[in-house]
């Protein structure tokens, strides 16, 4: 199920609804390049942004789940302004390449567990973004439930560096908080989980 959210503007921090809220802790996200590729990376705590049947997620169930956002998150609002942040971030950093979102945010909630193997795919949008809400148990060293990005372009064929200064892989841990946006053109996808594992992201594009 997707939401779509308006632009809306962000303060700092992310005002509460009555409550303490400690989603977005960081959401100014540093912008870098990856190998010629801009990536904006953050932590950004969900723990204020999840409702308690967020909690009863579990490995057990589907390989790959889509779930309705409003059982998982308790203010829509919140989590599209984290993700506005860093899409405009990104956006700004590196000028009019980037178009920064115009017509609001489509977010997904997905749970991920072993038994899915999705290759890395491409986007429409122009600007896309991964948070990991929630994993479990502890992952183990194969990289087991990151985010993997690959910049598809190939490169100059006689770069004076081995290899190629394009293409190259980046690979997020599944740590709760871990947060990245990126180019719509950039691939993206999860790598396969083991046995006894699950992830818990919002996966977010930008609308015109």
């Amino acid at each position: 199920m997707t939401i779509t959210t308006t632009p809306l503007p962000v303060p700092s921090p992310v005002p509460s609804s009555g409550h303490a809220r400690r989603g977005c802790g960081t959401a100014g996200s540093p912008v870098r390049q990856h190998w010629g590729t801009p990536v904006a990376f953050a932590t950004l705590d969900p723990a204020g942004l999840l409702s308690p049947s967020a909690a009863e997620i579990g490995p057990e169930g589907p390989a790959l789940e889509a779930l309705p956002p409003g059982e998982i998150i308790t203010d829509l609002e919140a989590l599209a302004a984290c993700f506005h942040r860093s899409f405009d971030a990104l956006a700004d950093a590196h000028g009019p390449g980037l178009a920064p979102p115009l017509g609001g945010v489509a977010i997904d909630v997905q749970v991920w567990r072993h038994g899915y193997d999705r290759p890395a795919a491409r986007h429409a949008a122009d600007l896309v973004a991964w948070w990991v809400l929630d994993a479990g148990p502890a992952h183990a060293p194969t990289g087991s439930g990151a985010i993997a990005l690959a910049d598809p372009r190939t490169g100059f064929p006689r770069a004076a560096m081995p290899g190629q200064p394009w293409g190259r892989h980046l690979v997020v841990r599944p740590t709760p908080g871990a947060h990245v946006a990126v180019p719509g053109w950039v691939a993206s996808s999860i790598v396969p989980l083991e046995r006894g594992q699950h992830v818990l992201v919002a996966f977010a594009s930008t609308l015109r």
